[in-house]
């Protein structure tokens, strides 16, 4: 089969060797997983331009390892079954016979996992069904084939690493300049972390700093 796929943009601009915002996939493999890329990839439909900005592929990666913890509280809590849960699997189905809509089908994740999340509570055999399918279809695109506690020792040694008060005190000030819309102060406060060897990431909470390694 030959597709025709939409353009990479780095930060809105077209990727490109004479703008020098070429972005190398062994360089990219150095910082983040397989696994965290092909998700970030595959959130966009392969006809539409992908845009690939800093929060890309860190906001893929805190996903995944969101997904993964309800995963490995589910396989401990709840009652193991052979069982394929035919609604996620009929959900997939169609993301792919719509001209291989991937984008649909990763964000049917979040409603899936925030179901499981519910039935672990309630040690339902359905929450491992769901998994089962998910583990099932989703492997298809090379997603949650791992084994959900080996995926997530690499990301509870990040957790553990103290973040020094100077970085805290930038993320704060650039919170203060988002909050009186001082948009051009905050991305500069943000490169000056990631300078300084750190990523922040957005998140509903207020953000989360993590070593950029």
């Amino acid at each position: 089969y030959w597709i025709h796929n939409g353009l990479i943009k780095v930060n809105g601009q077209k990727m490109s060797k004479s703008l020098g915002n070429s972005l190398l996939l062994s360089d990219l493999l150095a910082k983040y997983s397989a696994e965290t890329i092909k998700f970030a990839l595959l959130s966009t439909n392969y006809r539409a331009d992908i845009n690939v900005t800093d929060d890309l592929f860190p906001v893929a990666e805190k996903h995944l390892v969101e997904f993964y913890r309800i995963i490995s509280a589910a396989e401990k809590a709840c009652p193991k079954t052979d069982e394929v849960d035919g609604k996620v699997e009929e959900d997939f189905i169609y993301c792919m016979d719509d001209d291989f809509n991937t984008s649909l089908a990763i964000s049917n994740l979040f409603n899936y996992f925030k179901e499981i999340k519910k039935l672990t509570t309630e040690k339902s055999a359905l929450a491992t069904a769901k998994i089962n399918a998910i583990r099932k279809n989703y492997g298809i695109l090379g997603l949650f084939r791992a084994n959900a506690d080996e995926f997530l020792k690499k990301y509870k040694k990040e957790e553990s690493v103290e973040i020094p008060a100077e970085i805290i005190e930038l993320a704060e000030k650039r919170k203060e300049a988002k909050a009186t819309k001082n948009y051009a102060l905050a991305d500069e406060i943000r490169g000056e972390i990631a300078n300084k060897g750190y990523v922040l990431l957005d998140t509903k909470e207020g953000y989360v700093i993590k070593p950029n390694n």
